[in-house]
């Protein structure tokens, strides 16, 4: 009897080992299942274009890629980027140009004035499909351009009084694009820079969308600024700091804040305005181009 016994009671271990080790295995295959293999696209730099005429020169700083595949956001991405998708077969994507607002680094937007790049491949897994996006501004149905400035034959600044003004250059080491940029030079420890764009643009309204493009190189910050003409004393708003850059650089400004702070005092139209103090005694340079002020209809 003590032999049955002790054979039962093995053969009740065994048994319940064995269930333990089948669960276990089970266990593993549901909690570590089989890895799926993304496909991947690479996309390289935005590539924009423009009519000259009406849209201006096609600079540009896209600085990332906002990904859709089939309709579903995949995420923000620094350009030019490796993006790993878990979908295969054919695919539409849509990749939208996004920017630094404001110049800020750690601040991405999609930029609501150009168009998205769409696109359908034929995906499979492990491989790798290289994107090329384009861009290009939306139509004339939704966007204004409200100022555009190449200093071609125009210059659309003049002076407020101060030292230095805004006049334009030929000289082709200094010359962003096209036959003349416009350049400020400032001199001496005291001298202030103050000009103020002659036209004013009509007050688009607190619920538009608003951006200011610029291309410029300066040996010093500068401030933009917004002023508002109302039935009674100018407004203004300061937007920003531009800091000083070697080599020439393109800025996105977002002019929206300074639109819905304008709305409370019965807003007629609006000007743009660019500010520097020099403070050194060194001669220092300002040099702008392409500027741009865009708005939706």
């Amino acid at each position: 009897m003590k032999i049955l016994s002790t054979i039962r009671s093995r053969s009740r271990h065994a048994y319940i080992a064995g269930c333990l080790l089948f669960t276990g295995i089970a266990g593993c295959d549901l909690i570590d299942p089989e890895e799926t293999i993304p496909s991947y696209i690479y996309i390289q730099p935005f590539t924009v274009t423009s009519n000259l005429e009406t849209q201006g020169y096609p600079s540009s700083k896209v600085t990332d890629a906002w990904v859709y595949a089939n309709g579903q956001f995949i995420g923000a991405f620094e350009i030019p980027a490796s993006v790993p998708l878990l979908t295969e077969g054919v695919t539409e994507l849509i990749i939208y140009a996004g920017i630094k607002e404001n110049g800020i680094s750690g601040v991405s937007m999609i930029y609501p004035f150009y168009n998205a790049y769409t696109t359908t491949h034929t995906l499979a897994a492990g491989e790798t499909d290289t994107l090329s996006p384009t861009t290009t501004y939306k139509p004339s149905a939704g966007i204004t351009f409200s100022m555009l400035e190449r200093f071609e034959s125009s210059n659309a600044f003049e002076g407020t009084e101060t030292n230095a003004t805004l006049t334009t250059t030929t000289d082709p080491l200094l010359v962003f694009e096209g036959n003349r940029s416009a350049i400020s030079t400032l001199f001496g420890s005291t001298d202030t820079f103050r000009v103020i764009s002659s036209n004013p643009i009509l007050f688009p309204g607190a619920d538009k969308q608003m951006f200011l493009e610029i291309d410029y190189q300066c040996d010093l910050n500068y401030n933009v600024w917004l002023k508002c003409n109302t039935a009674n004393m100018p407004i203004y708003d300061e937007i920003l700091t531009v800091t000083a850059k070697e080599s020439w650089n393109k800025i996105y400004i977002n002019l929206n804040p300074s639109l819905q702070f304008f709305s409370q005092y019965q807003p007629e139209s609006i000007q743009l305005e660019f500010r520097a103090i020099h403070s050194g005694t060194d001669t220092a340079q300002i040099l702008y181009d392409n500027i741009k002020i865009i708005q939706t209809k």
